[in-house]
């Protein structure tokens, strides 16, 4: 993958493979953010929908769904930038693949990604011991489903980093 600037965007160009993966991931969070916090898998509701904060702020039951009816309402009003860059994705240029972000919405794309990275672990049992092994070729112990989780998981953040880079190079800074 390589990223750069385009017409004043942030252009983003992959091979077919590459392709394919984001486009799975995106279609996956797609789906995922159609799904109302009441209906989302134990799992995935923790990882999205926590309620922990609403408890310490000892909010009602109704405040605390009102809340996580508003961050739901945050997530699905990406639903139409997720469809643009599926489509972009799947639309080879000279045997690329290249995805264009403007420069106001590049922050979705690591929300969306972030998103992403969340229900993985949260799926697959994933906590901070097993993000804190590397290499990944030390993750033996692990199944195999979650090697590949893992691996999903550590390349988003590569992505993400890379992403954060270009869209704000300050902050590129306490990264390193």
């Amino acid at each position: 993958m390589r990223f750069a600037r385009k017409d004043g965007r942030l252009a983003l160009t992959c091979n077919l493979p590459h392709s394919r993966f984001l486009r799975r991931i995106l279609n996956s969070i797609a789906d995922n953010y159609q799904i109302k916090p009441a209906q989302m898998d134990p799992k995935s509701a923790v990882a999205w929908y926590s309620r922990r904060g609403c408890e310490t702020a000892k909010l009602s039951e109704d405040d605390t769904r009102e809340w996580l009816d508003a961050l739901h309402g945050f997530r699905s009003a990406r639903l139409g930038l997720l469809q643009e860059w599926i489509a972009q994705l799947a639309a080879p240029k000279a045997g690329e693949y290249e995805l264009l972000v403007k420069s106001e919405e590049a922050h979705h794309l690591v929300g969306v990604f972030n998103d992403h990275r969340l229900l993985v672990a949260a799926r697959n049992d994933i906590g901070q011991a097993e993000m804190d092994v590397h290499p990944l070729a030390a993750t033996g112990q692990l199944s195999p489903a979650r090697q590949a989780a893992l691996f999903e998981i550590h390349l988003l953040a590569q992505i993400i980093e890379e992403l954060l880079r270009w869209i704000a190079p300050e902050a590129a800074q306490w990264m390193e």
